[in-house]
């Protein structure tokens, strides 16, 4: 694209993720070595959804990194589906950027799902630029990890816009799982809507940072913002700083976080009826997760994970099933 289409890439590409505020963006533009365009023109929907399906495979430890652009022109609808996968095991190092361009009443909606192991290092920078009447939805979900760092950066650049973003954490192990957003609104008549769900077991690690900005003059504000978090053991910990900064008076914008563990009165009253502790313990862990996966608007994505996520708890799962790459 590049060749053929010169001035495209360059009116897209760079314009978002800037390499001076952030190190491993900044690592990516320099070494990046796959990359993906995806572009969609005026009034296209495309009616299958998009899925990428990223393998690690290598004899020798591997650091790899990608780049990802995604315009929407006027009128666009697209869904896309990322999945990350380990299938050797090496140690690896995986940055990943993705731009997003939404334009006017233009429909994106971007899932992106990691199932790696406990050798896997992932950095994930998404950036978002939606214009007028446009519409996205994020969500991401992690099932299998080692470390991870998931950062969001979503701007508003059009009045009418609504975003949804949401995530889901299973962590269990010595796993850890950083999730840090920020949804900037620079114009008025916006919406935003975040929900994020930690459930960390044994020694696992979790760290939610999210910070909603309304700039001066961005009136008629809606933003909602939730962190909620389950640890299941007590060596379980999790770091929350969900943040408001608003320059506008005309707004309505909350936000809350909580981090408890399992319910005892729960689990004894299920215990009475017949429930051995373990599979109620799963089945309060699974109830609490829903929230989040209910969210997600594509139908097999939603069935999909209400069964990774039981094998999940249950300890059955060790990489994506239907996957023949994998086996």
């Amino acid at each position: 694209m590049a060749k053929e289409r010169p001035e495209l890439v360059k009116k897209y590409y760079g314009k978002l993720a800037g390499t001076e505020k952030d190190a491993v963006t900044a690592l990516n533009t320099m070494l990046a070595q796959d990359g993906l365009f995806i572009y969609v023109p005026k009034n296209v929907q495309l009616d299958r959804t998009v899925q990428v399906i990223n393998i690690l495979r290598s004899d020798v430890d591997l650091m790899v990194n990608r780049r990802v652009l995604i315009v929407l022109e006027e009128g666009a609808k697209a869904q896309f589906l990322f999945c990350d996968h380990a299938a050797d095991d090496r140690n690896f190092l995986a940055t990943q950027v993705i731009e997003a361009f939404v334009g006017d009443n233009a429909n994106l909606e971007l899932n992106c799902m990691e199932e790696t192991h406990a050798k896997n290092v992932r950095v994930s920078n998404v950036y978002i630029e939606q214009q007028r009447n446009s519409r996205a939805s994020h969500n991401v979900i992690t099932l299998h990890n080692g470390v991870t760092r998931n950062m969001l950066d979503l701007v508003f650049k059009g009045e009418g816009s609504e975003c949804f973003c949401n995530g889901c954490v299973i962590a269990d192990k010595n796993q850890h799982v950083d999730n840090n957003t920020l949804i900037d609104h620079q114009v008025p008549h916006c919406t935003s809507n975040e929900l994020y769900k930690y459930v960390l077991d044994e020694n696992a690690v979790g760290a939610f940072a999210g910070r909603v900005l309304v700039r001066k003059g961005a009136q008629k504000t809606l933003s909602q913002e939730n962190n909620r978090n389950l640890c299941a053991s007590k060596t379980a910990r999790m770091f929350t700083q969900p943040m408001l900064e608003i320059y506008a008076d005309d707004v309505q914008c909350n936000h809350g976080s909580t981090v408890g563990q399992l319910n005892d009165a729960a689990l004894f009253y299920m215990e009475q009826r017949g429930i051995d502790r373990k599979e109620a313990k799963l089945l309060l862990e699974f109830a609490f997760i829903n929230e989040v996966i209910d969210k997600m608007e594509l139908e097999p994505l939603r069935d999909r994970l209400h069964h990774l996520v039981e094998k999940r708890f249950r300890g059955e799962l060790d990489k994506c099933e239907g996957c023949n790459l994998c086996k």
